[in-house]
């Protein structure tokens, strides 16, 4: 795959992990919760991989390492994550959650200087900074009082960024798409149903219409979105991956205005410019070198 291609790839994930909140926000309504949709988005595409594995005569097998390395992966990015995100909407407006959580860019950047030794070149750093600009014209102030929002936001910033980088260091983006979203998947509906015997929060019994958003979610999130991103990541690495992936908070605010009829604030439109500035800049760089 080119790099072009690549890039391509992580927006497009970007583009749906944008979308998929509108859906989320719909089976709300219905008397859905986070810990539920969290369980079903992983739940309900397991059996749609394990009949394309088979069909497509993929093996399951997995070595220790292979295996020790996706529980960490899917622990990180889309157990404790995708709850702590969630879970701090109940402090703190989706928007300024949102915007929290996507300072991972940052947190990846500084583990790649501090862990990993990679220098951080001139271009990236100057995107880097347009990003988080914009990304702070989406927080509203009025809302960072509530610490405890404020805190699972950021740490699931931080969980995320673990996530891309196993995904990237681990090796896992050479996995087939397939198996890697299969396994992820699976480790997620395992671990969520063994909590809820403790917990009792998956809510089993909703309507028709909110396990059909939940099927798309699942789809569109669990299935489609890891195969872009992990693909993504194979050619361009996890910094360049999670500076475009920044591209999703205006996305979902282009899907709420469009889908929900929300209304967008001067800031917020003055964020969305500097985002997409920073990842034009990132664009012109990469044509240059293909």
């Amino acid at each position: 795959m080119s790099k072009n291609k690549a890039i391509i790839c992580v927006i497009m994930s970007a583009l749906i992990y944008g979308l998929t909140p509108i859906f989320c926000s719909y089976t709300y309504e219905m008397g859905n919760n986070a810990y539920s949709l969290t369980f079903f988005r992983s739940a309900l595409v397991v059996p749609v991989l394990f009949f394309l594995m088979i069909k497509n005569s993929i093996s399951f097998r997995l070595t220790l390492k292979e295996a020790i390395n996706i529980i960490i992966v899917a622990l990180s990015g889309s157990v404790i994550t995708t709850l702590l995100l969630y879970n701090s909407y109940n402090y703190i407006d989706v928007g300024t959650a949102t915007t929290l959580h996507f300072l991972y860019p940052l947190f990846i950047i500084i583990t790649h200087y501090l862990v990993f030794k990679v220098k951080i070149t001139r271009l990236q750093f100057l995107s880097l900074i347009i990003s988080i600009l914009g990304i702070m014209c989406f927080i509203n102030l009025n809302n960072m009082t509530k610490l405890t929002g404020v805190i699972m936001a950021l740490i699931s910033g931080l969980t995320f960024a673990v996530y891309l980088l196993g995904i990237d260091k681990f090796g896992l983006s050479k996995m087939h798409g397939y198996k890697l979203s299969f396994y992820l998947a699976l480790i997620v509906t395992m671990v969520l149903f063994i909590l809820n015997i403790f917990t009792n929060e998956i809510i089993f019994v909703q309507p028709i219409e909110s396990y059909l958003l939940m099927l798309i979610v699942a789809i569109l999130a669990q299935f489609i979105a890891v195969i872009l991103l992990k693909e993504g990541i194979n050619v361009i690495g996890s910094s360049l991956a999670s500076l475009l992936s920044m591209f999703e908070p205006v996305s979902a605010m282009i899907f709420s205005v469009v889908l929900l009829s929300e209304s967008v604030s001067l800031m917020q439109i003055i964020g969305s410019i500097l985002i997409m500035t920073s990842v034009a800049l990132l664009l012109k760089k990469s044509k240059k070198k293909v």
